[in-house]
């Protein structure tokens, strides 16, 4: 038999945090006990409990994923089909899930340092056929919302917040879940806080999450009485079990990426070239790490070299999804700063687990590739 090759280890971009497997195992008794697997069990019950005590928000209701969390905000909020603006520079599920449930895309450029929706434009892209707005905390970073808010009210629009990437994110003195009509969470397991697999809806409009508890649960109103079409997104005990224990955990695992996160910003600042994400004053949750590059090429050889070494960035969002080819040309649009944006932004591996050195070795490459220029 031939020798099996040896491999580096690899960095991955992120690495899910894990409670103790004996807290796992214990609360997983509950359901050996009860044998409630799903629909709406004590568990997810205890979950929804804790994360409106967490978060804090009034209402809070858990389904299978952050892309069904994103559908059923839309159908929850939005008051008929029509133009919903929203940015170009997020993951794919944002913009996916407008067109699958009948919405058109309207796409408005983003902030150059923030790469936030820019409020301005959204302002100038406002017609009468447009039904909503759909920003995105882009890599937990608060957009705008204050004043995307006071915009939306003043046109009687309605506002919904992608904030998969925000979990744990707090902001004075307007608390980020009170802003827009409702806010979504991905509770992925590439998620600072995760469920396995997850997400929520989070809503301070009692007769939002009255709707997004119904459509999770095929719109049934009782036992018997189905009153629209809804889908079947509830959250199973297995997966509220995972979300209740990292709940304990989440306030450390968040300490230990600002270390590593402010770890990389000594390691690079003053990096000719090499600039960061501009941060709202917030408690924030440091679940990426971005970096801009000056050139798409230069980005393309830190990412070559660092592959090479073992360690595995993401082009986190390249690219946008305004050029995404399932997209009719109307519904494109000019985007430059998004387009720039995404042909030179990295996202640098950063998770609990990452050891200082790591953070290192990684930066080291990065300056060596952008200093030989």
């Amino acid at each position: 038999m031939g020798h099996r090759r040896s491999k580096k280890p690899v960095l991955p971009v992120t690495l899910p945090s894990l409670p103790p497997f004996e807290e796992y195992t214990e609360l997983l008794r509950e359901v050996w006990d009860t044998h409630w697997l799903t629909n709406q069990g004590p568990l997810a019950d205890r979950l929804e409990a804790g994360l409106r005590r967490y978060l804090p928000s009034p209402h809070v209701d858990a389904v299978t994923n952050g892309t069904l969390a994103l559908q059923l905000s839309y159908r929850a909020v939005f008051p008929r089909k029509g133009v919903v603006i929203t940015t170009p520079f997020t993951f794919a599920a944002t913009t996916t899930s407008l067109v699958w449930e009948g919405y058109t895309p309207r796409f408005v450029d983003i902030d150059p340092v923030t790469f936030n929706l820019d409020p301005a434009l959204v302002d100038a892209a406002l017609r009468d056929d447009v039904v909503g707005i759909v920003a995105v905390h882009v890599f937990g970073n608060p957009a705008g919302g204050p004043a995307l808010s006071r915009l939306a009210a003043s046109r009687n629009v309605k506002l919904v917040f992608d904030a998969a990437h925000a979990f744990g994110v707090r902001t004075r003195p307007v608390p980020l879940w009170s802003l827009g009509n409702a806010s979504t969470l991905s509770f992925h397991a590439t998620k600072s806080f995760h469920s396995f697999e997850g997400g929520a809806v989070v809503t301070s409009e009692a007769n939002v999450s009255r709707r997004v508890r119904r459509l999770r649960n095929f719109g049934l109103r009782g036992p018997e009485e189905v009153v629209e079409a809804g889908i079947n997104a509830k959250l199973n005990e297995a997966q509220a079990a995972m979300g209740l224990l990292n709940l304990r955990y989440i306030d450390g695992w968040i300490r230990l990426r600002k270390e590593r996160y402010d770890r990389y910003r000594s390691e690079l600042e003053g990096t000719g070239g090499v600039q960061f994400q501009e941060l709202a004053k917030c408690r924030y949750n440091y679940t990426y790490m971005p970096i801009l590059l000056p050139t798409k090429r230069l980005r393309d050889r830190v990412a070559r070299d660092l592959e090479r070494s073992g360690v595995r960035p993401r082009k986190y969002f390249f690219p946008p999804t305004h050029v995404a080819p399932y997209l009719r040309g109307s519904r494109r649009a000019s985007c430059p700063v998004a387009e720039s944006v995404s042909s030179r932004v990295l996202c640098l591996p950063l998770h609990p687990a990452l050891g200082v050195s790591d953070v290192r070795r990684i930066s080291a490459i990065v300056r060596t590739v952008v200093q030989g220029r």
